[in-house]
């Protein structure tokens, strides 16, 4: 669920919060980079070596060469290690957006939705948003003028001025189109257009128009039995067993369940697709451009002087995803972990694949999580 989960574990821990201030000086000492050269490695022994140093049960990485599926590789660092193989299932959190995005663009190709036209049209009886989204109840009736303002776009590329979660009534951050900001709330609404659209609950949407055509035979946005008999369980920082949400409700924002094959398929019929790439990364609002960063319709886009890249990266209590490909090239892969120090690999993983420097890790999207900074340098696995 993304930099929302973060906020609410560091509210329930505030205790260690105020603690850090005394332990800074310990922290850092702790924290300080563990980097090992891996440029002689193949990419098994790389990920495998990550795997064990990061304490990640669960990895799996699909990658991608010149728009192909090339290679799957897996690794544990847990013992005893769960068992791995190429049917095993991962939460890949926010990764769930770009494949929800992909589907609504479909959507917009076959005029059932218009990208500057309010979300609300679509939406006759208004929107009534979930103060956990996961359950009917409680809710409320949006009557903010602005929500008539939040159009297609403005969702897929997290201008929509909404929060990203919010466990009571809902307010805006921002007026709707003004700066980016990054919305779980948003997907919401617009999943809820989605499936007033097409008649369909949204796991079954992306079930006739996604995974069948493409295959991804081991994919839902719910829990299910099929599901859990291939479900790797969540894990924390150290490894430990984490008790992970049972993602039964579609959530259009983090709740897909997919392979790492699966999320591969997907990700290359998107880099084959010439003209829907170009829709995606035309006219990108600006996220950080000191970093070269900014966002397309449902991707975060990195550009340096010779290339663009999509990425995004997933947080679920338990589990850790990334994905990033070059659009030029066709290269790049998706990694799933059921750990949630899974995105300790991301940036090491990225530099065997897709070599040079990638600012994105720079960027505070991406930064420190106090559960896990306390669990790796204290062992306070709370």
């Amino acid at each position: 669920m993304s930099t929302s989960k973060r906020s609410a574990l560091a509210t329930r821990h505030i205790g260690f919060l105020l603690m850090m201030p005394a332990i800074s000086i310990f922290l850092s000492g702790c924290a300080s980079s563990n980097r090992i050269d891996l440029r002689s490695s193949n990419l098994h022994e790389t990920l495998k070596v990550l795997a064990e140093r990061h304490h990640v049960c669960g990895v799996a990485v699909a990658v991608i060469k010149n728009r192909k599926l090339d290679s799957i590789e897996s690794a544990t660092g847990c013992s005893p290690a769960p068992t791995l193989n190429s049917d095993s299932i991962f939460q890949a959190a926010s990764l769930s957006k770009p494949v929800f995005a992909y589907a609504v663009l479909k959507l917009v190709a076959q005029g059932k939705l218009e990208l500057d036209v309010p979300v609300v049209k679509y939406l006759p009886q208004g929107y009534r948003h979930r103060f956990n989204p996961l359950k009917a109840e409680p809710s409320d009736l949006v009557t903010d003028p602005r929500l008539q303002a939040i159009t297609v776009r403005m969702v897929l590329n997290h201008t929509s001025g909404l929060p990203n979660w919010a466990s009571g009534p809902l307010n805006f951050d921002s007026t709707p189109g003004t700066k980016w900001e990054y919305s779980g709330e948003g997907y919401v609404l617009l999943q809820r257009a989605v499936e007033a659209v097409t008649g369909q609950p949204l796991d079954q949407f992306m079930s006739s128009q996604v995974f069948k055509p493409l295959a991804m035979n081991h994919s839902d946005y719910v829990w299910n039995e099929g599901i859990a008999q291939h479900l790797l369980p969540g894990t924390k920082a150290n490894g430990t067993p984490r008790a992970a949400m049972d993602l039964k409700s579609p959530i259009a924002a983090f709740s897909l369940h997919t392979t790492a094959a699966d999320y591969g398929r997907f990700l290359v019929k998107l880099l084959n697709d010439d003209e829907l790439i170009k829709q995606i990364s035309a006219s990108p609002v600006t996220v950080d451009p000191s970093l070269g960063l900014s966002w397309g319709l449902g991707w975060g886009i990195e550009r340096d002087q010779d290339n663009r890249y999509i990425w995004q990266w997933g947080n679920n209590t338990g589990y850790r995803a990334f994905v990033i490909a070059s659009i030029q090239t066709g290269d790049g892969f998706v990694m799933l972990t059921n750990s949630e120090n899974g995105l300790e690999l991301a940036e090491p993983m990225t530099q065997k694949i897709l070599p040079g420097e990638h600012k994105l890790f720079q960027s505070s999207i991406l930064g420190t999580d106090i559960v896990n900074l306390l669990c790796n340098t204290l062992h306070l696995c709370l």
